[in-house]
């Protein structure tokens, strides 16, 4: 299985600013760009899942108008993170005993303290994984800097913990191991294809 991953185009938000579940919205113009740059990339007959944020969806839209064999639909387990109480702030404004309970419990301090924690995004990440690969097809996620971190977190985690979170995202606890400092870090592109292979470690999944 192959998931092709798709990050939305830069949103009109100023440097700086801590946005996750906010529904910020990017200009028409950078969502023509990136979905005409894209048009010939993308494989044909996809199924496409995209969040349902506004900087996702429109180029879904657009995606869909080019390429009429891409019908996407929306999943919310693709949003970004929830940064709650910390969503449209400065991110140097944000106290730095918050930031630190975060990153020390990463698994389970709930972002902006009403938010999400990074162990509840990699949950439903890996729910959404798991349906795809029992389908057997491949896919397009249009999606977040948060949720594509999440998915290659994920690679290097033993198959059994992702069916575990799958089948029961409450079950945070089998993240125990998981620290801030393991995070993926390096930069998500803007308006790339980007291309996920099954990890070769990972059995297949039965399909349903």
């Amino acid at each position: 299985m192959r998931i092709y991953w798709l990050r939305h185009p830069k949103p009109l938000v100023a440097s700086g600013i801590c946005y996750g579940a906010s529904d910020v919205r990017c200009t028409a113009e950078a969502i023509e760009q990136a979905a005409l740059a894209l048009r010939d990339e993308i494989p044909f007959g996809l199924k496409v899942l995209s969040s349902p944020l506004q900087r996702c969806e429109h180029l879904a839209q657009f995606l869909q108008g080019l390429r009429p064999d891409l019908r996407y639909e929306t999943d919310a387990r693709l949003a970004e993170i929830d940064f709650g109480l910390w969503e449209g702030l400065a991110w140097d404004a944000i106290p730095l005993a918050e930031l630190d309970a975060w990153t020390e419990d990463f698994a389970n301090e709930r972002c902006g303290k009403n938010g999400e924690s990074a162990g509840q995004l990699i949950a439903r990440v890996a729910s959404v994984l798991m349906e795809g690969a029992a389908s057997g097809q491949d896919q397009l996620w249009i999606t977040h800097a948060g949720v594509i971190r999440a998915l290659k977190w994920m690679a290097n985690q033993p198959y059994s913990l992702m069916v575990a979170l799958a089948g029961q995202p409450s079950r945070l606890e089998l993240l125990r191991a998981l620290r801030a400092a393991d995070w993926p870090q390096n930069e998500v592109p803007w308006g790339q294809l980007v291309a996920w292979d099954w990890p070769p470690a990972w059995p297949r999944p039965p399909r349903g």
